[in-house]
């Protein structure tokens, strides 16, 4: 039983200090942060927080690097270890950031977690699969997930990392994703239940916006509204890009919230 918990708990550890080093110091991580660390393992990146922020929370799942962090850090004025599942951990009430390699098999439930949270990171670094990130991220085509988020947050891809950086080598691709809270967000944060909505209905069936809409707004509104961000009715959501859905969302949404 303890060999299967140690495999289900298993990650891909970062190894090299320097790149560590040198990712930390790059990011807005600083003395008067506090900052959240998930899934730490032996305590590398750990090393790391602790002299660049005010305070680390830093939430362990697996008892044996759980107690093996208690001992390595028993000095450690600036830490506060939790053995808990980040899935059920109570993200922090105050302002915070995030830092951390998490494990890649819940890496989606975690962004989930913190991104959706209603006091969710100031700024967050997650070292994950590439391919996720950069679906996430979608810095070429936007997608449901990345067009429902970015208007609150910026995201970015801070580094790509060779199998190599990881102990043991990881069998994927791995990359580094922020994401940020925007200075002034696109929309306001009340309406971002109300946006999120009308975001699925509109990718809920893949279909054209248009024949997805038609019989909630009217032909003739959604032909007016379309042509206004430059598109027509045989136009996708997924070929939207975030100011047309701005634009869309206040046309319709906020115009039928409003009547």
């Amino acid at each position: 039983m303890y060999k299967l918990r140690r495999k289900l708990f298993s990650q891909n550890f970062l190894h090299n200090r320097k790149l560590i080093s040198k990712l930390v110091r790059s990011s807005s991580i600083g003395k008067n942060d506090l900052v959240l660390e998930i899934g730490p393992g032996k305590g590398i990146i750990t090393e790391q927080l602790l002299q660049q922020s005010q305070h680390v929370l830093a939430v362990e799942i697996d008892s044996h690097w759980f107690k093996y962090l208690q001992d390595k850090f028993t000095h450690a004025q600036n830490l506060t270890l939790y053995q808990e599942d980040i899935l059920n951990f109570r993200l922090p009430a105050l302002p915070y950031k995030v830092f951390a390699n998490i494990p890649f098999s819940i890496e989606g439930k975690i962004i989930r977690k913190l991104i959706d949270s209603p006091n969710p990171p100031e700024d967050c670094y997650l070292v994950m699969m590439k391919e996720l990130a950069y679906r996430l991220a979608a810095p070429h085509k936007e997608n449901q997930f990345s067009i429902s988020h970015k208007p609150w947050f910026d995201f970015s891809i801070q580094h790509r990392f060779t199998r190599k950086d990881f102990t043991p080598y990881a069998n994927v691709d791995a990359a580094m994703i922020r994401f940020k809270k925007r200075k002034e967000p696109l929309l306001p944060w009340n309406e971002k239940g109300r946006y999120e909505l009308f975001i699925e209905e509109c990718f809920k069936y893949g279909m054209p916006i248009y024949h997805t809409l038609k019989i909630k707004y009217g032909k003739n509104k959604l032909h007016r509204v379309l042509n206004s961000i430059g598109e027509n009715k045989d136009t996708k959501p997924s070929y939207l890009n975030l100011e047309q859905w701005i634009g869309l969302y206040k046309e319709l949404a906020l115009e039928d919230k409003g009547g």
